[in-house]
């Protein structure tokens, strides 16, 4: 047991099985992992994480009974505690409501005169979702000491807070959420039911926690209207049987220092050469993404193409880097777009390579090295979603950069609260802004650059992992003293 809980869908590593059947272990992707990950080594924690592969089911048999297993970070120890589920119901958990519905809806992704549907297929997922967040409230139970701290994490555990405090009264509880919050108006897409429920589990913390403002201030007004007390001004919830909830935001940054350092390992080093043959000495125009819908790739290619079209004396001068690795494989909707993406790559160069450059070049496999040497490298770094939680992204390129690279930044990103000043802020829907845009970051004056450059460091750092988490830490410490 521990006095420190973290509760995810997804653990800080991830088992796999090689041809020979032997366990081997990869790091945990996205911005919440390579948060947390930093955040608890070494404090005695435990991680409590779905067992998603079969690899992590091997593992998880191999532990016996307890289910818990030390893991090694580069910053320390962790104990990491699998959660097991039935594959059917994984699924239904995960796909059908996590990330298809939950997902989109705070992305504002549905493709609204088509979906979603909630028929009684969606019935059956709410109920494998329900079970799913009991399984992980019992697992936090068994895990946590006396008077413990939980940091329930995301959209997957929104039903885990409000189980927790009905069996264990005396934890302290703490939920995050990484991605957006939206408006009433677009929450109100779900069924009435689901929709109460999210936010009845959610309000079970003590303390929530935001990445931005905006997005607290739209929880705070979905909360209004399901008919909650709300004090917009102070940001807190007060629920029928006088208990106070706290919302606040904690806007994640990254380790500076840290990502230097990885980015002048040797395979990073290795990866500059690769990019610097590719390149030739053009200008590097780089993307680094999940292949993921919010991304908006598809429109950062069109915006790129008007701007090839409109500034024809840049053709072969610049060299525009994708790598856009794969994400929720098993979604129908992911593997459509994969394939619009390599499509519209594909019809860009056919139209505007020659026969020493091809204008694009896109990488689909999850090359941390070459993305760290890419984004050093880059001469502009665009990074345009829908809308983002926060997006990492813009904080990692400029930590490493020794280019002075300009960003393109969307405004719907979380990023923006934090880099707007610094960055090239543009409308993510505009392709045509985004063409011009990328014409007006090339030519920005050598000191102008440099001047942005700067500022965008000291912005992506301003909270890097371990000071992001214990911010929530002593405010959930102060909670529980008033």
């Amino acid at each position: 047991m521990s006095d420190l809980v973290i509760a995810s869908n997804r653990g800080p590593v991830q088992f796999e099985l090689d041809d020979d059947g032997k366990l081997q272990t990869s790091r945990g992707s996205g911005g919440m992992v390579a948060a947390l990950g930093p955040a608890l080594a070494g404090q005695g924690g435990t991680w409590v994480a779905m067992a998603i592969s079969e690899g992590d089911r091997v593992a998880h048999r191999k532990t016996g009974k307890t289910g818990r297993r030390q893991i090694e970070l580069p910053q320390g120890k962790i104990t990491l505690r699998s959660v097991v589920v039935d594959k059917g119901k994984y699924q239904a958990y995960y796909n059908r409501v996590s990330n298809r519905t939950l997902w989109f809806l705070q992305h504002y992704l549905f493709d609204i005169p088509r979906h979603p549907v909630f028929d009684e297929t969606f019935r059956d997922a709410w109920l494998a979702y329900t079970d799913v967040n009991v399984t992980f409230a019992e697992a936090c139970e068994a895990e946590a000491d006396e008077g413990a701290e939980v940091y329930v994490q995301d959209y997957h555990l929104s039903l885990v807070p409000a189980m927790l405090r009905e069996r264990r009264p005396d934890v302290r509880i703490s939920f995050f959420l990484h991605c957006p919050w939206v408006n009433p108006a677009y929450y109100a897409v779900l069924p009435r039911h689901v929709g109460h429920e999210l936010l009845a589990g959610i309000l079970g913390a003590d303390l929530v926690g935001f990445l931005v403002p905006r997005w607290a201030a739209n929880f705070l007004r979905c909360c209004d209207e399901a008919g909650y007390d709300v004090d917009h001004a102070k940001g807190i919830v007060t629920l029928d049987d006088g208990r106070t909830v706290r919302i606040s935001t904690y806007p994640l940054g990254v380790d500076s220092d840290q990502l230097r350092e990885r980015a002048a390992e040797s395979d990073v080093k290795r990866q500059r050469k690769v990019m610097k043959d590719w390149t030739r000495n053009r200008k590097l125009i780089v993307r680094v993404d999940r292949m993921e819908l919010s991304k908006n790739i598809l429109r950062g290619l069109d915006g790129f193409r008007q701007f090839l079209e409109r500034n024809p004396r840049q053709r072969g001068r610049v060299a525009h880097y994708v790598l856009a690795y794969a994400s929720r494989r098993d979604l129908p909707e992911y593997k459509a777009y994969s394939s619009e993406v390599q499509a519209r790559v594909d019809d860009i160069n056919d139209r505007f390579r020659t026969r020493n450059w091809e204008p694009i070049r896109l990488e689909l496999e999850d090359n941390y090295p070459r993305a760290l040497a890419a984004m050093a490298m880059a001469d502009l770094l665009i990074v345009n979603p829908v809308w983002d939680g926060m997006n990492l992204v813009a904080k990692e390129g400029p930590s490493v950069s020794d280019n002075d690279t300009v960003l393109i930044l969307s405004r719907n990103a979380g990023a923006a609260d934090d880099l707007g000043k610094a960055a090239l802020l543009v409308n993510p829907f505009d392709t045509a802004e985004l063409a011009e845009t990328i014409k007006t970051a090339l030519e920005l004056p050598a000191d102008e650059r440099a001047d942005r450059a700067k500022q965008l460091l000291a912005g992506a750092g301003a909270l890097p992992p371990r000071a992001w988490f214990e911010a929530q830490r002593e405010d959930l410490a102060k909670l529980h003293k008033s």
